[in-house]
Order: C-alpha cells, then structure tokens, then sequence
C-alpha cells in the first residue's frame, strides 16, 4: 500500500495505492488521528487506485470522522473504482458520510473546494 498526504485549500487530501491490509489500515488510522490532533479536519480519500479494502479501515474511517465531526470537520470520499464503490454502497457510506462521496476528484473540487474560493 502506498499513501500521500497532500494540500488543497482547507482539505488534506490522502490518497491510498494498492491493496490495504489490517496493518495498513492501523497505519491510514494513525496517520488520519495525527492530523486531527494537528486541527486538520476536514481530509478526502482518494481510493481510485486502491485493490481491497479491509474491515479495519472501514471501522478506522467512521471512527475517525465521529472524531472529525465533534470539531466540524468533513469527510469526503473519492473512488471511481467501481468495486471500491460497491463496498462503500453495501455498507450504505452515502448516509454514513452525509452525502461526502464523489466519484472523481473532479467532482470533489466543483462541489467542495471551487464552493471555498
């Protein structure tokens, strides 16, 4: 798995390699607490590249947008990657992230960071 960290407007954008694995996850989770604790609350994922996903990011990303939530902070979700998507559907991460999904950066900057200017 591979990860970068980089900055767009108020948002930290994380996007994610590979195939993401219960110690990769403890790593993404690390990595996302740390910012938080920085001020850094408002953070988008983008998983076009990511292979699989495992259950310990899944529970890492909504523990940490509680966390991100008690100080106003936004998550958003970014995959084109249809079986990336799939899961975030079943597990219905439209509700769970407030309507924070997009299906391309392209979208994420319209609906998001072109509204910030």
């Amino acid at each position: 798995m591979d990860i970068s960290v980089s900055d767009s407007g108020t948002y930290k954008i994380i996007t994610l390699k590979g195939k993401i694995d219960w110690e990769d996850a403890h790593k993404i989770d690390k990595e996302v607490s740390s910012l938080i604790n920085e001020g850094f609350v408002h953070i988008a994922f983008i998983f076009d590249e990511v292979i699989s996903i495992c259950s310990a990011l899944i529970g890492a990303l909504v523990f940490n947008l509680n966390k991100a939530k008690k100080v106003n902070g936004i998550f958003c979700l970014i995959s084109s990657n249809k079986d990336v998507n799939f899961v975030f559907e079943t597990l219905k991460f439209d509700i769970v992230f407030d309507g924070y999904l997009f299906n391309s950066l392209e979208d994420f900057r319209k609906e998001i960071l072109d509204k910030e200017k």
